[in-house]
């Protein structure tokens, strides 16, 4: 049923004067809530034998007997002890009380006592949003009966209280830094650039890079996200799991500019600091982002467009993961999915090729480059106490005349990159961050795709340079060359 309709049952109803027809239309009316979220559902049903329920809600193996009131009195403990008599006659059931005048308090605490009788509650604001937006009462019921069963709390008004700001927890911060001369290291690095869905990428996991044979497995979907603090509660929800890393990569796009960081900290500070990004010469009315991190078994992307203005407006928001197969445990990840609103068409898709593809570029774009920033990043247990220079930030040699001119133009598949001022490229293999001499080559490009993004990882490796020992490598004190041509700037951390 359309929710233009339900709004004028709804409507309808709070105009009667009668309170028998109001009763049984306020049931109807339920009803069809009910049944536009494709439930079975059945009137006056005898499930709870020999009393009956207003009705009973069945769909995938949930079922609710459904008690209706509307009436100018909040429903209590005796409403409450009236439906909890049913479901003892009712294996397996949720009971589920809904009151157009909403609950009294001992009521409430009733409800949040007996959880292993578990009743969820449904107040009449909560009937007037879903009257307008019916898709979210299956989320609505899973959000309840969560909160009953693991936390011991009876949800009431759950409209209200989405809107309220909630205090969000530390996520993990990289230890990861650009670093410029004489400059302060910052972990956001912005450069010119545009809308283009990609980002780079230190290391990702490769799906493909295990003993058994075939290809790996995709699970998209499509995140109903509606503003930017659904997209923060979207990377809470991957933090949790142990999804939102310090080793995530990420790209924040306007018109003429992107910024580019480390970490899922990093990336939430970022996110919210719009309008400096709004300030830019040139900026769109929206803005995209690209972020990428790896998860049990293999690595995925989210993406999304939000608007630039104070309401922040989200759309178009993807998380495409890419797996080394199906999973045994599905658990994490359909938690994650009803979490966010997501109940249905969730499928594994196998992927046709592989996930990673490798490119080799020309021998004179291979050749010795100077950064003009590096990638420093802390060293861990026996090296503790060090920086290690991680990745550099050359160039971009495809924007050069001589690459479009080549052969290998449009069969590397590389194009996507072109905008792209700088490209931010990993070291395989790392080095101290001290005062030695080094010269740096890129090899070669990886690329994996996802369903709604694409994460590059420009691959370079350095040789110690004995001849020019006496040069200094860069580092926060000293002023090169390379400092001179550099037209991007660094993001100061929050």
């Amino acid at each position: 049923m359309a929710a233009s309709s339900l709004r004028e049952q709804y409507e309808q109803i709070a105009a009667m004067a009668n309170p028998r027809r109001r009763g049984l239309a306020f049931e109807d009316l339920v009803g069809d809530l009910f049944v536009a979220s494709h439930f079975e559902v059945r009137k006056n049903a005898g499930a709870a034998r020999p009393r009956q329920t207003d009705l009973l809600a069945a769909r995938a193996g949930d079922t609710y007997p459904i008690e209706c009131k509307w009436r100018s009195d909040r429903a209590d403990i005796d409403d409450v002890d009236s439906l909890r008599s049913r479901l003892r006659r009712t294996s397996g059931a949720i009971g589920l009380l809904v009151s157009i005048s909403g609950f009294s308090g001992t009521a409430i605490s009733d409800v949040a006592d007996h959880r292993h009788q578990p009743i969820l509650l449904l107040s009449g604001d909560e009937i007037s949003a879903l009257a307008r937006r019916p898709d979210d009462l299956v989320h609505l019921l899973w959000r309840k009966q969560q909160a009953l069963q693991v936390e011991g709390r009876a949800l009431v008004d759950e409209p209200a209280q989405l809107k309220r700001a909630r205090p969000r927890r530390p996520l993990p911060a990289s230890g990861s830094r650009f670093v410029l001369p004489s400059r302060p290291a910052a972990p956001i690095l912005a450069f010119e650039g545009g809308f283009d869905g990609f980002t780079f990428a230190h290391d990702v996991v490769d799906v493909d890079w295990v003993v058994a044979q075939g290809s790996g497995v995709t699970l998209d979907v499509e995140v109903p996200a509606r503003q930017e603090r659904d997209v923060l509660d979207l990377i809470d929800k991957l933090a949790d799991l142990g999804w939102a890393s310090p080793d995530a990569r990420w790209s924040l796009q306007q018109a003429r500019t992107n910024w580019h960081g480390f970490g899922v900290a990093a990336f939430a500070a970022e996110l919210v600091r719009w309008r400096a990004r709004a300030e830019s010469p040139d900026a769109h009315h929206s803005e995209e982002f690209c972020y990428v991190d790896n998860c049990d078994g293999g690595l995925y992307t989210l993406t999304s467009t939000i608007s630039a203005h104070e309401y922040r407006r989200a759309t178009q928001t993807h998380l495409s993961f890419q797996l080394q197969g199906v999973p045994l445990d599905t658990g994490p990840l359909l938690q994650l999915c009803r979490s966010i609103g997501v109940h249905g068409g969730i499928y594994f898709r196998s992927l046709t090729d592989r996930s990673r593809r490798l490119i080799n570029l020309p021998n004179w774009m291979t050749a010795p480059v100077e950064p003009v920033a590096l990638v420093v990043t802390p060293g861990a247990d026996i090296s503790a106490g060090m920086n290690f220079v991680t990745g550099i930030v050359i160039p971009n040699p495809l924007r050069q005349p001589q690459w479009r001119q080549s052969e290998e133009w449009e069969a590397a598949g590389l194009r996507q990159l072109e905008p792209a001022e700088y490209l931010v490229c990993d070291l395989g293999e790392h080095h101290r961050h001290d005062q030695g001499s080094y010269s740096y080559r890129l090899r070669r490009i990886e690329v994996a795709k996802t369903s709604s993004g694409t994460v590059f990882v420009p691959c370079a490796r350095w040789d110690w340079n004995q001849d020019r020992m006496e040069d200094v490598a860069p580092d926060d004190d000293q002023e090169t060359n390379a400092s001179e041509r550099c037209l991007f700037r660094l993001v100061p951390p929050i």
